[in-house]
């Protein structure tokens, strides 16, 4: 009797282990999948989801092939700067993106995503620039003064600008979230602003 107690005891003992083990699995997946989703605006264009069936390097082969057959469709170009990103070749994302706006020189999408693959690779400079022509063209465009605090603020360190532009955001948008993660980012940065 007390062996049969301590063999069901060793297996439900194993079976909770288990279903813990997954449970933490799962917990630590759906995080880190979230990293390589975009995070500032989450603007990006969903045009670009997988064909059910096909690879993602069978999706970037169809992509190149379209658009060397028809270097100025722009929407085939955008789709295939944003699989580039998706798949982690931010320097073809780059060259794509260029050849975007080299054909429309006002399309703030492409602008934008540059401005986020250069602020993911620490190139805060190239990203404030990319913003900064955003925003001429399009003054209350909220993605772009979200991205352009957090590049000022994180980026450069520049909480003061940082919260300006952040501010900016807030004015657009006025409520949900956002605005609320927005806020609580620049009563993070007018601490540490403080602590100086």
């Amino acid at each position: 009797m007390f062996i049969r107690r301590s063999v069901n005891r060793n297996r439900f003992r194993k079976a909770i282990f288990i279903t813990i083990t997954v449970l933490i699995a799962i917990g630590l997946v759906i995080p880190l999948a979230g990293l390589f989703q975009k995070q500032p605006g989450n603007s990006g264009s969903q045009s670009a989801a997988p064909v059910a069936g096909q690879s993602v390097q069978d999706q970037l082969a169809n992509l190149e092939s379209k658009a060397k057959d028809n270097p100025r469709d722009t929407s085939v170009l955008m789709e295939l700067a944003e699989t580039y990103q998706r798949v982690g070749k931010p320097d073809q994302a780059i060259k794509t993106f260029e050849q975007v706006l080299a054909l429309d020189a006002n399309n703030t999408q492409a602008r934008y995503e540059m401005a986020f693959i250069y602020y993911l690779t620490n190139k805060s400079d190239q990203a404030i620039t990319q913003l900064t022509e955003i925003i001429k063209v399009d003054p209350d465009n909220k993605d772009a003064h979200y991205l352009y605090g957090i590049v000022l603020g994180k980026g450069k360190g520049d909480y003061a600008a940082g919260i300006q532009e952040l501010e900016k955001y807030i004015a657009i948008v006025k409520e949900g979230t956002d605005a609320e993660k927005a806020r609580q980012t620049i009563n993070e940065w007018k601490s540490a602003q403080a602590q100086k």
